[in-house]
């Protein structure tokens, strides 16, 4: 997982970058250290993070919608995107990608929550580091390639 974010993130679409003259090469900041999973999603895969922000959470919450009603219908689009990226390669439709990415959702509560009570604490992160590289990324694969 972590060799694949390097060898796109940091190689490829730098390559691509400069083959393009594409002024802004960033398109990622120092999502390791999210002590909150919030914070997380704002700074892993900018491009995507910022096309989501303009075209789904603004203008939901410009309709007069509360951020809280946006946030669900980003990670939703989100979500449908992320099981599309899995399941059509996998020549499978089994939502476990769109059912991981929607349960980031209390996560994200439940980190902003600890960050909250417990300043300074880097349990957010580890939290973000089990559900992500230990237990979410590795499970869904394996579920998905179970039953391909």
């Amino acid at each position: 997982w972590l060799f694949m974010f390097m060898a796109l993130f940091h190689l490829w679409l730098n390559i691509l970058a400069e083959l393009t003259f594409f002024g802004d090469r960033l398109f990622y900041k120092e999502w390791w250290n999210a002590t909150k999973l919030e914070d997380y999603w704002r700074l892993w895969n900018l491009p995507v993070h910022n096309w989501l922000v303009k075209h789904v959470f603004l203008p939901i919450v410009n309709s007069g919608f509360r951020k809280t009603t946006a946030v669900f219908a980003t990670f939703f689009v989100s979500a449908v995107f992320h099981e599309l990226l899995v399941s059509v390669p996998c020549h499978t439709v089994r939502l476990w990608a769109f059912f991981g990415m929607m349960a980031q959702l209390p996560l994200v509560s439940l980190t902003a929550a600890l960050d909250r009570r417990l300043k300074g604490s880097q349990l957010g992160n580890v939290i973000f580091w089990i559900s992500f590289c230990i237990v979410g990324q590795p499970l869904c694969v394996l579920l998905y390639f179970s039953e391909v």
